[in-house]
């Protein structure tokens, strides 16, 4: 099988693109609110990183039906993705392997948890994807039917991140919206980067969620959340510097 490294380093290039500067901006944020940098926290910014690219493929699919504008990213879409799957697989390593004092597997092994069930879920599935994501099983799958499995994959892909990171995160998130972050944190007027990723994974949510209403609810939809996410993110830090006021 001939390989075209021109065309592969074009589209892991634009990848990386994409997935370097959330990752740098990321680990920044989570460094300027604590006041250090380990591999605790770029196992966040992993996994951050890995949950934005996976919205990125996800809204790309429709925001090319609402905008033909769009069309001219649907070709990265499957390099995103494999990127994600190898952030995604680095966090699940160093949780497990490198952090134990975090990240107990033994735990995680002796009693049910969801947030654990939903990750290994996720990965387990972009395992799959991964593997067959390439030309010679989609000629021996059938075009539509690996064209299936891609597409219902990735919903159920974004689902189990979005249960993982909902379930393990709600209850620090309504925390820090009650009293702010804790003393310990340089900056605990600052949301978490947690909480920020879960409000682009909201947004991605109701994008998708807005196709169902056609074309043009969608790009109605697009137009309102596309400026209500800045909004939101501004309210959420406004909010923080009101809370250490209070406090």
């Amino acid at each position: 099988m001939n390989i075209d490294w021109k065309y592969q380093c074009r589209q892991y290039g634009a990848a990386l693109v994409t997935a370097i500067p959330v990752f740098a901006a990321l680990s920044l944020y989570i460094f300027y609110r604590r006041g250090y940098y380990d591999l605790y926290i770029a196992n966040k910014a992993f996994a951050g990183d890995a949950a934005v690219l996976l919205g990125i493929v996800f809204l790309l699919g429709p925001l090319s039906r609402f905008f033909s504008v769009f069309d001219r990213y649907l070709q990265y879409r499957k390099e995103i993705g494999i990127v994600a799957f190898f952030l995604a697989l680095v966090h699940s390593l160093v949780s497990l392997f490198f952090l134990p004092s975090k990240f107990p597997l033994s735990r995680y092994l002796s009693t049910l948890n969801w947030p654990f069930v939903f990750g290994l879920a996720g990965l387990g599935v972009l395992v799959i994807l991964f593997f067959i994501s390439n030309s010679w099983v989609e000629n021996r799958l059938g075009t539509e039917k690996w064209w299936w499995l891609q597409n219902w994959g990735l919903r159920l892909i974004f689902g189990l991140v979005v249960s993982h990171v909902f379930v393990m995160k709600m209850g620090g998130w309504i925390g820090w919206y009650k009293v702010g972050g804790g003393k310990e944190l340089v900056h605990p007027e600052w949301p978490g980067a947690g909480l920020l990723v879960g409000w682009f994974m909201v947004f991605v949510v109701l994008i998708r969620l807005a196709e169902f209403g056609g074309r043009r609810f969608g790009r109605i939809v697009w137009y309102v959340s596309v400026l209500a996410l800045p909004v939101v993110y501004l309210v959420t830090f406004w909010w923080g510097r009101r809370l250490m006021a209070w406090y």
